[in-house]
C-alpha cells in the first residue's frame, strides 16, 4: 500500500490549487512546487486570469496521482521528437509532411530514499499531512511525522507501486519556466508556481536498483516517458 494516503476527493474547481501549495515543502518567494507529478487523469485546466493554462490533477493522492519527489533527482530529460514523412522532390527540394511533435523524458533518481515518510500518512483535502499512527495521549492525536524524502514527494516504493498498477498511458505534469509562461496578459513569473505542461505518457522503461539499506533503503531509479 503506498505510503502517502489522500483523504478523499479533490474538487478540481476549489481545492486543487491550495492543496498542491499546502504540499510544497520549500515555499520560497515564488512558492515553486516539485517538478513533476503522474497522474491517470487529464486534470484541471484553469482557463482565467493570471494562470490561464496551470493544471492540475483531481482525485486521491497515492491512488489517482503522485507528487514525484527532487531528493537526489537527475535532470529531467524531454526531447522532442517529430514525426515527419520528408521526399526529396524532382526539383532537388526537400517536401515535408508533418503529422505531430511528440516528447520523450528521461528523468532519475540516486539514493532516493525507498519511502517518504517513517509510517504511513494522511492528506486532508487542502494538503496537509499527519500520521496514521495514533500515541496515547490526551487530547487523542496522531503521531509525530518523521519525513525521508526531502520535500515529502514520492518515495521509491511509491514509484514503484504506480508503475505496477498503470497499464497503459497517464498523465505527466511538469513544472520548469518556459516561453509560454510569459503569454501577454499574464504575470511573467506567475506560472513558476503552477505546472503549465502536461503530456499523456506510457512507461517506456521502468527500473531500480537498492543502493543501501538501513532503517530505510537507499535506491537509483531510472525512468523513461513517451508521449501518447
Amino acid at each position: 500500500m503506498a505510503t502517502i494516503i489522500g483523504s478523499d476527493s479533490l474538487d478540481p474547481y476549489v481545492n486543487n490549487f491550495q492543496y498542491h501549495k499546502n504540499r510544497q515543502k520549500f515555499q520560497g518567494q515564488y512558492n515553486r512546487p516539485q517538478a513533476m507529478v503522474w497522474a491517470k487523469n487529464a486534470g484541471f485546466v484553469d482557463e482565467s486570469g493570471d494562470t490561464v493554462g496551470a493544471s492540475y490533477p483531481w482525485g486521491t493522492e497515492g491512488k489517482d496521482f503522485i507528487i514525484t519527489s527532487d531528493h537526489n533527482r537527475s535532470a529531467i530529460n524531454v526531447d522532442k521528437m517529430r514525426i515527419e514523412n520528408r521526399v526529396r522532390m524532382v526539383n532537388g527540394n526537400m517536401r515535408s509532411y508533418h503529422t505531430a511533435d511528440k516528447v520523450t523524458i528521461n528523468v532519475s533518481w540516486n539514493l532516493l530514499p525507498s519511502r517518504a515518510f517513517q509510517e504511513q500518512v494522511r492528506v486532508d483535502t487542502e494538503g496537509n499531512i499527519t500520521g496514521t499512527t495514533p500515541y496515547s495521549q490526551e487530547p487523542y492525536l496522531s503521531s509525530p511525522v518523521s519525513e525521508y524524502t526531502a520535500d515529502g514527494g514520492a518515495g521509491g516504493i511509491d514509484l514503484v507501486e504506480w508503475y505496477n498498477n498503470t497499464i497503459g498511458p497517464m498523465w505527466v505534469f511538469l513544472s520548469y519556466d518556459a516561453p509560454q509562461n510569459f503569454i501577454e496578459g499574464a504575470s511573467p513569473y506567475e506560472m513558476l508556481k503552477h505546472y503549465p505542461h502536461r503530456h499523456q505518457m506510457f512507461f517506456s522503461s521502468f527500473n531500480y536498483s537498492v543502493e543501501k539499506r538501513g532503517l530505510y533503503d537507499m535506491w537509483n531509479v531510472s525512468v523513461s516517458l513517451e508521449e501518447a
